[in-house]
């Protein structure tokens, strides 16, 4: 028993899908192109910031300094810590990329609703640091509860 099958979609199926993606690939380049519908103004919600500087220590630790008093707010000991590290390298790179040294400070926000971002003001760069999962973020809030604590 033999029979046969239509092996052409409909045509209305193929004009459907052909604006899906038109309609998407406009979508996106309206929102490249103007900035309207991206959300980028996380700095008039933040509420507390600090201004942070990041070394190596000799014995493979990572420090955090307060960028105005130069003093250790934590510390990292090797083989800790790996989030920050790897956040702070990136950050680096790109600092080293721009021909941007180490001295300006770092800023850490914390944003109304629990969210932190890293923002790099040297090379205008940020991170929300909230993408990673709470365990990775709650290294950088720490940072908060620490400096809170030596003053």
């Amino acid at each position: 028993m033999a029979h046969e099958h239509d092996k052409h979609p409909p045509k209305v199926f193929l004009m459907v899908i052909c604006g899906l993606v038109a309609f998407t690939l406009i979508s996106v380049a309206a929102v490249q192109l103007t900035g309207s519908g991206h959300v980028s103004d996380w700095q008039s919600r933040s509420t507390e910031v600090l201004e942070l500087r990041f070394e190596d220590a000799a014995d493979g630790s990572v420090l955090a300094l307060d960028a105005a008093t130069g003093e250790t707010i934590r510390e990292w000991p090797p083989a800790t810590g790996g989030f920050v590290r790897t956040a702070m390298r990136a950050l680096a790179l790109d600092r080293k990329q721009a021909g941007v040294g180490e001295m300006p400070a770092f800023r850490l926000h914390r944003i109304s609703g629990g969210r932190f971002i890293m923002e790099d003001p040297a090379t205008g760069k940020w991170v929300g640091l909230d993408a990673f999962g709470r365990d990775n973020v709650g290294e950088f809030a720490q940072l908060f509860d620490d400096k809170a604590a030596q003053q």
